[in-house]
């Protein structure tokens, strides 16, 4: 390693930035980091990491394995070594508080946040069947999956180009999936969201292929812009504290129903808990985190009344008459890309499930004409980032 600083500044943009940003950026903060990691490049980092390189990917490999490797651990210790001064450092500044409180408030903004990771994993199911008639081309795992046989299948896929341009499904409501069976059985499917990957591969020689589908219960007096996306943005804690704590002026029944009536809006939301956002930053973070977490739009968990589910659970709201909307994850259909490097899953997904009754209210609360099954597809032929188009 030639230059350790330069290499430990990296790893703190990669893997803290986004806490650093959220904590306010103390002064010196980011800077003591930086000099703890580089320390612990020199001593021990850079041969452990060797070690598990050598163990958990071939000589020939072309990108990290899916672990959690020394660098991360090295910069996570040096965070969490440089924090815990950070009270006598602002004391020493002249800047004097309740040490409780600011103890609390600091491992707040600044601590590795594993819950959202939790959940996602107590939301995982096998990947469920449920999308519209219009998109059940996409249920072939990865239309690319036969490559390694050199059967040569379309690209792109087929039936994808009879929804490239469509920026919401005919028929409004009408057009939503509704769950065949299991235990959501009849439960209507508002949002879903979905990515086909597959890296490039040097035998046989193929490039990288990704596909996502994107489909989101919105409410319009008019068209959608084209190109947008049908899922508008929300905090995932949509799903663990009560709305009065993160939307106070939402949390009247009455008041959200007419924002539902006469506002266009997404009532489906991409949240900041997933490694893919609409943002370039999200101030959590952890091990395990899904591509996509979706959530209901703030002013329907209001307009319905519902609260988040008691108990160990995913990401689950419920009324009084029991559960009422949940977010399910699935993520599989492991892929290779020639260097005997380990699996990647080509499928990565969520969806928004809604109880039937609850949705008929909401359906009646946007109106028959204001309803829209919003819709996106897209796809290429390599891809170097996640970035999504900007929602309507």
């Amino acid at each position: 390693m030639n230059n350790p600083e330069e290499f430990a500044a990296d790893l703190v943009d990669q893997y803290l930035s986004a806490r650093l940003d959220a904590a306010g950026g103390p002064a010196g903060l980011r800077e003591a980091v930086v000099e703890f990691v580089a320390e612990a490049l020199s001593e021990h980092v850079e041969p452990l990491m060797g070690a598990q390189l050598d163990a958990l990917a071939h000589p020939s490999r072309t990108q990290y394995p899916d672990a959690y490797l020394a660098a991360e651990a090295a910069a996570e210790d040096a965070l969490q070594q440089a924090a815990a001064g950070l009270r006598a450092a602002f004391a020493q500044a002249g800047l004097l508080g309740p040490a409780r409180s600011f103890e609390r408030g600091a491992a707040a903004r600044l601590r590795d946040d594993p819950r959202a990771a939790l959940r996602a994993e107590l939301a995982r199911v096998p990947r469920p069947l449920t999308r519209p008639e219009a998109l059940e081309w996409s249920l072939d795992p990865a239309p690319w999956f036969s490559d390694s046989r050199l059967e040569q299948l379309p690209w792109p896929p087929s039936g994808l180009a009879s929804v490239a341009d469509m920026r919401a499904l005919p028929g409004g409501a009408a057009a939503l999936s509704h769950v065949a069976d299991g235990p959501h059985a009849g439960w209507v499917q508002i949002g879903l969201i979905e990515q086909h990957h597959t890296p490039a591969r040097r035998y046989p020689d193929q490039p990288a292929r990704h596909v996502r589908i994107a489909l989101g219960l919105e409410a319009a007096s008019s068209d959608p812009r084209p190109g947008t996306l049908p899922l508008g943005t929300a905090p995932w804690q949509l799903w663990t504290r009560p709305l009065r704590q993160l939307a106070p002026a939402l949390t009247q029944p009455d008041t959200a129903a007419e924002h539902i009536r006469t506002k266009n809006q997404a009532l489906a939301a991409l949240t900041d808990a997933g490694t893919t956002t609409l943002v370039d930053a999200h101030s959590h973070s952890g091990l395990g985190l899904p591509l996509y977490v979706l959530a209901p739009a703030a002013s329907v968990v209001a307009a319905l009344g519902l609260e988040p589910t008691d108990g160990i659970c995913g990401f689950s709201l419920s009324d009084a008459a029991g559960e009422a909307l949940i977010c399910r994850q699935w993520h599989g259909h492991l892929v290779h890309d020639g260097n005997y490097a380990p699996l990647l899953p080509a499928i990565a997904g969520a969806d928004l499930l809604i109880r039937p009754d609850l949705f008929t209210r909401l359906r009646d609360t946007i109106g028959p004409s204001r309803c829209r099954a919003g819709l996106s597809v897209r796809h290429m032929p390599v891809t170097q980032d996640n970035n999504l188009p900007a929602p309507d």
